[in-house]
């Protein structure tokens, strides 16, 4: 199930300032009864499908209010098994861990893995995600405690964000918990799904830079490895 959070939920009280806030320009011109707006709303004339159920809304701002303010951090840290200084992309992400585990930071991790056969193995990892698959013990998550412990180097996986395998000639991209994988031209970003900010990871488009600070580290246990670190915003930040 996906563990995702739509913050914008919180800017309204109730469901039917919910409802309210799909209804049209038009619609409130040429219909002066405001249920029969909102019914309009609810058949789906004015959402574009997305509109949640009553029950859904108060489920999720529920879920949203549970993420700003979290009451227990019951996940496992993993940044804890690693070895103090001896590499400075585990000290990077183990900084990193419990701000991503309570969703105040979002971290997408890209890896470089330089192959002997000189083909490179690329990817972009949702930090968050891929820690909390590891706690929920998910079938082929990533084994975060054996690369804290440095028993295993990061590698990106086909279910992550993106993957290139240039001597396989493998290329997917994926949506994620926290984001979906989009395209601005040839480019490639990352929007976030709970406060819809852009995440870009090409250094040539400068108009979303402002929501992400990007981070380069290079290791002989890890590779080259690239942090770009977005500080999530809450309703009405800007």
């Amino acid at each position: 199930m996906a563990h995702t959070a739509d913050y914008g939920l919180l800017q309204f009280k109730t469901y039917d300032d919910y409802l309210q806030s799909y209804v049209a320009i038009e619609d409130q011109r040429y219909l002066s009864n405001t249920r029969t707006q909102k019914n309009l709303v609810k058949l789906g004339y004015s959402s574009n499908g997305q509109l949640h159920e009553e029950h859904e809304f108060y489920r999720l701002k529920a879920k949203v209010l549970d993420l700003i303010n979290p009451k227990v951090l019951g996940s496992q840290k993993f940044g804890k098994y690693r070895k103090h200084g001896e590499d400075p992309v585990l000290e990077a992400l183990a900084a990193r861990e419990e701000m991503n585990l309570i969703q105040k930071l979002s971290t997408i991790i890209f890896v470089l893995i330089r192959q002997t056969t000189g083909f490179d193995i690329s990817g972009y990892i949702d930090y968050e995600s891929s820690l909390r698959h590891c706690n929920m013990k998910s079938r082929g998550a990533t084994d975060w405690k054996a690369i804290f412990e440095g028993r295993k180097p990061l590698r990106p996986r086909r279910s992550d964000l993106s993957y290139l395998d240039w001597h396989n000639k493998i290329v997917s991209f994926n949506d994620s918990d926290n984001y979906e994988t989009m395209h601005h031209g040839s480019a490639l970003m990352f929007k976030h799904k709970g406060d819809h900010k852009m995440i870009p990871v090409d250094l040539k488009f400068t108009h979303f830079h402002q929501n992400v600070k990007r981070t380069m580290i290079e290791s002989d246990f890890m590779g080259t490895v690239v942090l770009y670190d977005h500080i999530v915003r809450k309703p009405g930040a800007l």
